[in-house]
């Protein structure tokens, strides 16, 4: 391995999602007392029934796991994964799937200390977003010790995502550290997992990285603000140059604190949002490491994001070579406003 080969690291999840589609299941609204303005959503399995479940699907996933592979798969980075999956059929699957995709392996190590993480991924006819029942297995068993400082040496740039352990965040920290120190940018994805989960630790690893990548929800907790405009002045005083913050159907926003550009989303038939997210930072970080502004970047993963969302299950939709972005972005029309950026 030469010096600097690898342009991107990804350290956090990899996975296995099970995708199953159910239509014996119910959904109903609440309104939160202690915020009335606010309306949630549950999916509803009647007590101590089974489900027909209408079809399955394998297929490997993960947040840092998926944005290695997209970009693998682009053939427009090369990539690595740093991570931890069990030594069973399914970290197999995950591991051929990342190998297929282009992806560095070197640090993606295997162990029968627990078994691989697994998603069970419901679809219902109620709407094409889905609910998620996550299982982390041997993500969170990395240790610092095993990442190796001469395997860190020959990485330009770091994404981190969702891990929620002690020793795992330490091994996002390690990799943070050592990227930094070779003048490399950090892209920040945190789930709302350890946004939860460990706050405190969450906000630390953000406050060290240039880009931040999240959705609304995400967005809202890291912050502990439900405006967006503040939110995202909030999330630029930590420390990202640039804030990307995702909103479903609604689009997306980016800023870097002088511009604030909103973006809208290609129309296509909608199959299956999961990887939506994954989708669209990788198409994120691939125009910012590519010198894009910020409405190119903005159309480039939203792009993405429609690619993943055509086809059921994550990295399905995903091309195989950047052209083909660049292509569909000319030929198809997406809504892009560019004002200055008010905390208003």
């Amino acid at each position: 391995m030469s010096q600097k080969q690898i342009d991107l690291a990804c350290i956090g999840s990899s996975c296995v999602d099970i995708i199953m589609s159910v239509t014996d299941v119910f959904r109903f609204e609440m309104i939160d007392a202690h915020s009335p303005d606010v309306t949630k959503k549950y999916t509803a399995i009647e007590y101590s029934s089974k489900l027909n479940v209408s079809s399955v699907k394998f297929a490997p996933g993960g947040s840092a796991a998926n944005v290695a592979a997209n970009l693998g798969n682009l053939h427009a980075l090369k990539t690595a994964y740093i991570g931890k999956v069990g030594d069973d059929t399914m970290g197999k699957m995950a591991f051929e799937d990342l190998a297929r995709a282009n992806v560095n392996l070197d640090s993606c190590i295997m162990t029968r200390e627990d078994t691989t993480a697994v998603s069970v991924i419901l679809i219902t006819p109620l709407g094409k977003d889905r609910s998620i029942l996550a299982y982390k297995g041997a993500n969170n068993l990395l240790r610092p010790e095993e990442i190796k400082d001469d395997f860190l040496a020959h990485c330009k740039n770091l994404q981190w995502t969702s891990l929620t352990s002690k020793n795992a965040i330490a091994c996002i920290e390690k990799c943070i550290d050592a990227i930094k120190k070779q003048g490399g940018k950090i892209f920040a994805c945190p789930s709302i997992s350890i946004i939860k989960n460990a706050h405190d630790a969450a906000e630390n690893l953000v406050k060290k990285s240039d880009f931040l990548i999240l959705n609304k929800e995400e967005l809202f907790e890291l912050t502990w603000n439900n405006n967006l405009m503040h939110a995202l002045g909030d999330a630029l005083s930590m420390g990202p140059r640039i804030v990307a913050c995702t909103d479903g159907g609604n689009g997306s926003y980016i800023t870097d604190g002088k511009t604030l550009v909103s973006a809208g989303v290609y129309q296509v038939d909608v199959a299956d949002t999961t990887g939506a997210g994954d989708a669209f930072a990788s198409g994120l970080i691939y125009g910012y490491m590519n010198g894009f502004t910020l409405d190119q970047m903005a159309k480039f993963g939203s792009a993405m994001s429609a690619f993943e969302c055509s086809t059921t299950g994550v990295r399905e939709g995903i091309p195989h070579d950047a052209s083909i972005v660049k292509d569909y972005i000319a030929r198809n029309a997406i809504k892009i406003e560019t004002s200055a950026f008010k905390e208003t």
